[in-house]
């Protein structure tokens, strides 16, 4: 119990360093590609940290089994560079018995990356599918920054210096318009502005004190207009919240399922957790290392294979949204399964092999 207790710290602790590293680089790179392809004036700070939040547990599901992998090769090969692991085994501590200490944090991490992904990551979808569909119900104005030229819905590039009472006026109102077919060009310029809201429910902005110029560019017969009022309608736009992707659906509405797309998604959720399980059998026995080739010699190697791992998952899940059958997920598992129970079971055969192949390399030069 106290080597157990121990060997589940050092896990831990390493799991834990390397979690807090790979987040905030995902996380970050997620908020600068949301940034990115966001236009000026488009999407307010609150909104893009909204995105970013809600697509963190998915973001999570993905990263911990890796920090999982990676935590047990690292607290594992420490023991073995500090000759603490010579220690264990010749207290009688075999390498099965390694396995089985390793199995606690795999199933903790199994369960975490299971809730992760069968109920927070649909759960936080369906938010962001609501921040979507609020931000879409959004009028224009709304939308619009003080002090900047920006193009809204219908062509039409607008600018106001700044709002006032609430966003409920404007101050120096600028709106410029291109028709297509004819090339005339409409400008309008006023004081102020507001929004007016009728009793059927449309709402207008009406610009006050100010002047329309019609005309096409190039030719002077431009027509000047000066008016007090001038209105402009404001798109109608209804709350709508898309249902469709199926991400946001519950894992269980997905049991039962017909539908290709779903039942490959309800594969994808169920296939996650048995990912933090089977690296962390694979991680045991990768492990091993001398003080000849230091701490990271395998991580290089390691994530390759997560990432070819993962890789074939994800492929897998494309192939049966395609009509696949079921099966190429969980044959995936296997393989890899199999894998890391070939490298627990069949020690003296890898290392055997592993220690012949540099021989190998050295005699097949010295031939040439």
């Amino acid at each position: 119990m106290i080597i157990y207790r121990y060997l589940s710290r050092e896990i831990f602790f390493s799991t834990f360093a390397v979690a807090l590293v790979l987040v905030p680089i995902i996380v970050s790179g997620r908020l600068i590609n949301t940034l990115a392809r966001a236009s000026p004036g488009e999407m307010d700070l609150l909104f893009v940290f909204e995105l970013v939040a809600y697509r963190l547990p998915n973001m999570l599901m993905l990263t911990l089994p890796l920090a999982l992998f990676l935590g047990v090769l690292l607290a594992y090969g420490k023991l073995y560079l500090e000759s603490e692991m010579a220690v264990l085994k010749a207290s009688g501590v075999s390498g099965k018995q390694l396995v089985g200490y390793a199995l606690g944090p795999a199933v903790g991490g199994a369960l975490i990356v299971a809730s992760l992904s069968l109920y927070v990551s649909p759960l936080a979808y369906q938010l962001l599918e609501v921040s979507y569909a609020k931000r879409d119900a959004l009028s224009e104005l709304d939308t619009l920054t003080p002090g900047r030229f920006q193009k809204l819905s219908g062509g039409r590039t607008v600018y106001t210096s700044a709002f006032l009472e609430n966003r409920s006026k404007m101050d120096k109102v600028f709106i410029a318009k291109v028709d297509k077919d004819s090339d005339r060009l409409e400008i309008s310029y006023s004081q102020s502005g507001r929004v007016q809201v009728n009793a059927d429910g449309r709402r207008y902005l009406v610009l006050q004190q100010g002047y329309r110029y019609t005309g096409v560019p190039g030719r002077a017969d431009y027509q000047q207009l000066k008016y007090a009022k001038y209105g402009y309608l404001l798109p109608e736009r209804k709350l709508e919240i898309d249902t469709s992707d199926p991400q946001t659906i519950s894992t269980f509405e997905l049991f039962g399922s017909n539908d290709t797309k779903l039942f490959a998604e309800l594969q994808w959720r169920l296939s996650l957790p048995l990912l933090a399980f089977i690296v962390v059998l694979i991680a045991v026995p990768l492990s091993r290392t001398s003080p000849r080739q230091g701490r990271y010699a395998q991580l290089i190697p390691t994530i390759l294979l997560y990432l070819v791992y993962l890789s074939l998952l994800m492929s897998a899940r494309d192939k049966v949204e395609d009509g696949a059958h079921f099966g190429l997920i969980w044959t995936v598992h296997l393989v890899f399964f199999s894998y890391g129970m070939s490298l627990i079971l069949f020690e003296q055969f890898w290392t055997k092999l592993f220690n012949k192949l540099p021989r190998l390399a050295v005699l097949k030069k010295g031939g040439q």
